[in-house]
């Protein structure tokens, strides 16, 4: 256990009134005055910072908390061992430890502050001495104590999460009040929980446009907000058009106090609002810096002119320096507006690494679009069409656990029913935000992500519908040394499709994927051109020739993961639809049942024709047996049967799975779309509900 901070001594807390907030509390909500007073007395006031630790699991109970001001996660291990199982989300009001001290036993999870927080312990011979004394208390906690035991691991779907985001930029026309008004407006149309909008600096700084004529309110007014009247803060509230709220403050400069008052601030908003925004001024001082610390996700907003980038990368260097920032904490936003001139996947990934940097494009400028109270109205919401809305409407979906993943798997032209499900989900509005693929999922994917909608995919599939087409498209190689087609062709057509684009072309986030022969690793293409990657992904070995990625050899991404949801995962993605489209065990025999039986009835036919008839049958049928078991189909039954049992552990870990199967199906019909495309409709109207349940599901 972390060793928290006695507050009794600090004159912020001293004017705490500790029987208000335990009567907040429902195990004290029934008792009467003196009966509060009593237990208070035995109580102390103790505050935990950010990330400090309360007691760890198996630990020793040695007492109760009652949580006055901030967040705590309840955790416990898990198989992953870099990640922890999240129980439950716990605020103000709420309370924790007692079931250890109750049961006698170790306790059963970590609790750990998720910001500066201020609880009401109660130490464990104390709280004996309580229950034995007081009925009431030892009822209710009893009572609760019998519902989480019946209750047991559905509690966790119960979670509560509050996410407060901190919108920062060291130059202030660098866009980041529109972008904290959009974002806001966004995170509200997403989720429709409530949601608020903080705009913060000093005193003799002059009022953000954003939050029109709202009153600012001095952060001084604030301070032991714990128990102060909610009547202050709707003097300053304004509710948006859009539906969230505004509220604008100010402090004064020098003022120690704001630094206490601001943490409890955002504690104090996380119990009525899901979402707390905060938009801060463009100089860094010690009330910024708090709320950096205390936010759960800061988005450092600049522009794409090299100076501010490089300024940006020094400012958060500097500040990763003096706090503990995690990686997944910090996100830079460019706004392209600069010169006209954007920067590319491959800059942004040299200049900050693994952080997540996006790349928001140049917006029309709305100032003059008012809204009631002198608002203006965010672009999401007058034109959520546009490049700006959709990137914004991805960082919110991000923020909010949202984001939608679809992950197209290999399986040559059994995959073309990709086309199918694509129509039924573009039918139905079902957003996808992250597209990965392996192979031809790879292809379809990637049409998909720089624009092309399933009807034009399906007309690009079309133009093949002969073996002669098909056949075109494959260049022998000469001598045959690395595969049997060189796949020069190839690159011509898929180049012809995609227009020489490259991964900063896609609306949406493209991954795809290949197999590492040299390091035996799953490679991800995610820059470069997209005809390059695609080639890469589709080079079945020994058929195509493989592709060379710095010295190493790169081949078709099926072979490490023909249903790439892992991809997505690592993106970001928080609820994944997967098609697989490889036919089962089961689907196989069924093939060969209905091969038999088409045969037999084809032969019982025959019979009663006259010899010519019979002769040609019976020749046809010498040369089909003779032959159709060739090399291709060997090389290509073997690498399928392989990939469909990976397929089978990957899409395990998919939301949805959806299986187009055609039993009756070759992988080599790419000269017959039409039935793949079918399939692929039908598999997805069957799933639709269950696809639109887990889209409208919102995560905590």
């Amino acid at each position: 256990m972390d060793i928290p901070s006695n507050s009794e001594t600090n004159p912020r807390f001293q004017k705490v009134d500790k029987v208000i907030l335990l009567s907040q509390c429902p195990v004290f909500s029934g008792l009467n005055q003196w009966e509060l007073q009593s237990i208070s007395r035995l109580m102390r006031l103790v505050e935990y910072k950010r990330d400090e630790v309360v007691y760890r699991e198996g630990g020793d109970a040695d007492g109760f908390y009652v949580i006055v001001s901030g967040r705590f996660e309840a955790s416990v291990s898990s198989d992953d061992k870099d990640k922890r199982k999240v129980l439950a989300y716990l605020k103000r009001g709420d309370h924790f430890g007692e079931m250890s001290l109750l049961t006698n036993q170790p306790h059963s999870a970590t609790l750990r502050a998720l910001s500066d927080s201020l609880v009401l312990e109660l130490k464990k011979e104390d709280f004996k001495k309580t229950i034995e004394h007081n009925a009431t208390i030892s009822l209710e906690l009893s009572r609760r104590l019998t519902s989480r035991i019946k209750n047991g691991e559905a509690s966790s779907q119960r979670l509560l999460k509050n996410d407060i985001v901190a919108i920062f930029s060291n130059r202030p026309n660098n866009g980041p009040d529109a972008f904290s008004l959009n974002l806001a407006a966004s995170l509200f149309q997403e989720t429709h929980q409530k949601t608020i909008l903080v705009e913060l600096g000093p005193a003799r700084a002059e009022s953000r446009p954003s939050v029109g004529a709202a009153k600012k309110i001095a952060l001084q007014r604030l301070e032991n907000i714990e128990t102060v009247s909610n009547a202050l803060f709707e003097e300053g509230l304004i509710r948006h058009p859009v539906g969230f709220d505004l509220l604008s403050l100010f402090y004064e400069d020098r003022q120690t106090d704001s630094l206490n008052t601001v943490a409890a601030l955002l504690n104090h908003l996380t119990i009525d609002y899901r979402f707390i925004l905060v938009n801060l001024p463009d100089e860094i001082d010690e009330v910024v810096f708090k709320t950096l610390t205390q936010s759960d996700s800061v988005y450092f907003v600049t522009d794409s002119s090299m100076n501010s980038v490089m300024q940006t990368k020094e400012f958060i260097a500097g500040i990763e320096k003096h706090a503990l920032f995690t990686e997944d904490k910090i996100s830079i936003v460019i706004h392209e507006a600069f010169l006209g001139m954007r920067t590319t996947i491959i800059t942004r990934k040299e200049l900050f690494g693994k952080k997540m940097c996006l790349s928001l494009p140049a917006a029309d400028s709305n100032a003059g679009r008012k809204a009631g109270g002198g608002v203006p109205m965010p672009l999401v919401a007058d034109n959520p069409e546009t490049e700006y809305s959709r990137m914004v409407r991805h960082v919110a979906r991000h923020i909010s656990n949202n984001l939608v993943g679809l992950a197209l798997g290999s399986g040559a032209a059994l995959g073309l029913a990709h086309i199918g499900v694509l129509k039924i989900l573009e039918r139905e509005k079902i957003p996808i935000d992250i597209i990965s693929g392996s192979s031809i999922g790879a292809l379809i994917a990637s049409l998909y992500a720089v624009g092309k909608n399933a009807v034009e995919i399906e007309q690009s599939a079309l133009r093949i519908n002969s073996r002669l087409k098909f056949m075109c498209l494959l260049d022998p190689s000469l001598p045959p040394v690395r595969g049997l087609f060189g796949g020069k062709r190839i690159i011509k057509h898929f180049r012809t499709q995609l227009s020489n684009k490259t991964f900063d072309h896609c609306r949406i986030p493209l991954k795809i994927i290949g197999a590492n022969l040299t390091t035996r690793q799953i490679h991800i293409f995610e820059s470069g051109y997209i005809a390059d990657a695609v080639r890469a992904s589709i080079a079945i070995p020994a058929i195509f020739k493989p592709t060379l990625e710095n010295g190493d050899v790169i081949v078709d991404g099926g072979i490490l993961s023909p249903l790439p949801i892992r991809a997505l995962r690592q993106a970001g993605a928080n609820k994944i639809i997967a098609v697989n489209v490889f036919p089962t065990s089961k689907d196989a025999l069924e093939r060969r049942f209905l091969r038999e039986e088409a045969d037999e009835k084809e032969a019982m036919q025959i019979r009663q024709r006259r010899w010519p008839k019979r002769f040609l049958y019976h020749t046809k049928k010498y040369f089909v047996k003779r032959f159709s078991t060739n090399i291709f189909d060997v090389l290509m039954s073997t690498i399928q049967s392989m990939e469909s049992e990976i397929a089978e552990i990957e899409g395990e870990s998919a939301d949805v799975l959806l299986r187009p199967v055609l039993p009756a199906a070759n992988w080599v019909q790419f000269y017959k779309p039409q039935q793949f495309v079918k399939r692929g409709e039908e598999e997805a109207l069957r799933l639709a509900p269950k696809i639109k349940a887990l889209v409208s599901q919102q995560n905590t």
